[in-house]
Formats: structure tokens, C-alpha cells, sequence
């Protein structure tokens, strides 16, 4: 299969873009049982007709995704809830969706009978959200269903924020990505389980727990769960039970060390490395006479660490944003191991730090005190 990759203009106006011949030609593979692949605020979706179990197994051979790791359906509209979920829309979803949608946040209730088990990993519920990105709203509103789109890259890799990282991953696997440039937010979803009488975070995302609870009223309670429980081992959401978002490199997570603790780290590792942090002051403690940072130059180029400085802790959206796209790109290089400096996981960084620990080949503590 040949992948055709369509340039679309996201500055013209909704009804220009619904009558664009990407999106008419997207629209009309969606219809006909095919794949495409197509921008969010979040990562790029790799889309099938939520409603034809054939198009949506297609996903899961084409990502090689575990049947029981369940999808979630974009819609174009509010309403469309009342078809894909069973029984009546609690008011407290109504709340959240005035406020968070069209955007990055997903909420799971019962599900229809309409809705296909293969989508839920035979669950009784669904989750569902309505994206902002233009591209996404003019595919769904042109098509006229709803859409199942996990991430389009092949399971396990980091998320894809540009149109090349999903034609890295599925060239030859879908007829068509739309390139609408890169995802503006850039980890995906906030996951929001809706079944129960405590809302419960089921993985963290675009939307923080603080602006969640904000919107439910001053004393909601929110529950966090972030990975699955020993007794059932099923996942109620994506990203709760197998090893996401994860580079080739080994990927070693930096926690609980001084910034001058974990240049001194990486130092010592081997030759052909990367180190990503997120505070200025790494560039100028990497330049510290007593930090032995970089190898013998002798030795060649490709033996340094190369130091990559990723946005600041002051503005979680620059890290978010560039985080997969560094890991893929560190990869390209041919980096053999990849190190990560933990950051306060305040709003955004508790999205950022579940994607890292979730892709982490090993997490380490450089906590120096001895009671550690």
C-alpha cells in the first residue's frame, strides 16, 4: 500500500477547510472502512469509523496494538454522547464538556450497544472526547461519525506530534496521513473515568486535576489511577497497563538528584548519549570545569554527550510540546541511551512525568541521603 501524505492549511476558515480536497478525500476513506491518519491539539490520531468493527481491528493491526488496550472515539459534537453511551449523561459530565470541549480532555461512561466491543476491549464503557484541532473538527464534521483515533505511531513508540513521525512508523500500513503541521499541546488526552461516584484521573493529560475539580466545584473529590490493578489486569483507559511513549534508546529517569547531582551522573555513563533536561541551568553547569560532561574529543563526535535542554520548569506547554519529538529525534541520531531530569509534576508535569515514567527503561534516584 502506497501512503499519500496531504499538506492541509489550518489558517483558512472552518468552511474552507470542510471543503478542502484533503479532507473530503479523508472523509471519504473513513466512510469506506479505511484508515487515516490526522492532527489534534494532542498527537496525531490514527482514525477508523467507530462504528464499523472491521475499520477499527484495522488500528490495531496497523499499530500492532494489544487487543485489550482499549480506544477512544472522537465526536463532532456534544450530542453524539447520548448515542455512543448508555443511559443518562450525568449532569457532572455535562459540566466538564461545556468547559473542556471542543479539547484535550476524554470522559469514560457506559457504553452503547452501537459501540463495537473490539473499541473497549470488551468493557462495558466507552470513552469518548471531541477534539479542537481544525483538521480533526472538519474530518469528523464532513464524515459525520465518530471517529476511534488512538496515537499513529506503531505501539509503544513515542506519540507522534508531526506528520513524519507517523509516516515513520505507518508508511505502506494507511493510504493517508493529513499533515496539519505539529500538535500544539503535544502529550495526549486527560482521561476521565466518569463511571463511578468519585470521578477518577485514569491518566493525566492536556486538562490538570486543579482545573478539573475547579470546574466540579471548589470540594469535588477526584481519584487518580494510573496503572491497573493486580485483580482484574484489565485497562479501563490507554496508557494504564503496557510500556508506552518509549524511544529505542534505553531511557534512564533522573529523579530526586541536584542539577549538579545529575550532570555528574551522566558524566559517567557511557560514550553515545543524550541528556534531556528541562531547567536553564543545565547548559551552564554541563559547561563547569568540574563536571567531566563530555568524553575525549579525540575520540570522535558521536562519543559525547550531547546535552538537549527541552523548555523550562516555568512553562510546562514548551516541554510538553517538544518531548516526543526529542525522543524520536535523539533516536534518528542513533543515541543508545537517552537520560531524563525529572520536573515538578505541578498541572501539565503530572502528564509530562506519566508519559516518562510509563516510557522509562529504568528509573533511578539520585537522592544522596542515606536514608534513601
Amino acid at each position: 500500500m502506497q501512503t499519500e501524505v496531504l499538506e492541509v492549511d489550518t489558517g483558512v476558515s472552518p468552511g474552507e477547510l470542510l471543503g478542502t480536497e484533503a479532507v473530503k478525500k479523508a472523509s471519504s476513506l473513513l466512510q469506506r472502512g479505511e484508515l487515516v491518519a490526522f492532527p489534534t491539539e494532542t498527537v496525531y490520531g490514527l482514525g477508523a469509523n467507530a462504528l464499523d468493527e472491521r475499520a477499527v481491528r484495522g488500528i490495531f493491526a496497523a499499530k500492532d496494538r494489544p487487543e485489550d488496550n482499549p480506544l477512544i472515539v472522537h465526536v463532532y459534537s456534544r450530542e453524539e454522547l447520548n448515542r455512543l453511551t448508555r443511559g443518562t449523561v450525568p449532569s457532572a459530565v455535562r459540566q466538564l464538556t461545556a468547559r473542556f470541549w471542543p479539547g484535550p480532555l476524554t470522559v469514560i461512561l457506559p457504553r452503547s450497544d452501537e459501540v463495537p466491543g473490539v473499541i473497549c476491549a470488551g468493557l462495558d464503557t466507552v470513552a469518548v472526547r471531541m477534539p479542537s484541532h481544525p483538521v480533526a473538527r472538519a474530518i469528523l464534521t464532513r464524515s459525520g461519525l465518530p471517529v476511534a483515533a488512538p496515537s499513529a505511531n506503531k505501539s509503544g513508540l513515542p506519540s507522534p506530534t508531526r506528520a513524519e513521525h507517523v509516516l515513520a512508523d505507518m508508511e505502506g500500513s494507511i493510504p493517508l496521513i493529513l499533515d496539519g503541521g505539529e500538535c500544539p499541546i503535544g502529550v495526549e488526552s486527560t482521561v476521565l473515568d466518569m463511571t463511578s461516584e468519585i470521578p477518577k484521573i485514569l491518566r493525566p493529560g492536556g486538562i490538570s486535576a486543579s482545573r478539573l475539580r475547579e470546574a466540579l466545584g471548589r470540594d469535588a473529590e477526584i481519584e487518580r489511577c494510573y496503572d491497573v490493578t493486580p485483580e482484574d489486569n484489565l485497562p479501563r483507559s490507554p496508557g494504564m497497563k503496557y510500556r508506552h511513549y518509549a524511544p529505542s534508546a534505553r531511557l534512564e529517569l533522573l529523579e530526586e538528584g541536584s542539577p549538579e547531582e545529575i550532570w555528574k551522573y551522566a558524566g559517567r555513563q557511557r560514550a553515545h548519549s543524550a541528556l534531556l533536561v528541562s531547567k536553564a541551568t543545565g547548559q551552564s553547569i554541563a559547561e563547569s570545569e568540574d563536571v567531566a560532561v563530555y568524553s575525549d574529543p579525540e575520540r570522535g563526535a558521536d562519543q559525547h554527550i550531547k546535552p538537549v535542554i527541552i523548555g523550562s520548569e516555568e512553562n510546562m506547554q514548551e516541554i510538553a510540546h517538544n518531548l516526543f519529538t526529542y525522543l524520536r529525534s535523539l533516536d534518528d541520531e542513533g543515541r543508545k541511551l537517552i537520560m531524563v531530569e525529572a520536573i515538578n509534576e505541578e498541572g501539565l508535569g503530572e502528564a509530562i512525568m506519566n508519559r516518562l515514567r510509563k516510557a522509562a527503561t529504568e528509573i533511578i534516584s539520585l537522592d544522596p541521603s542515606p536514608e534513601k
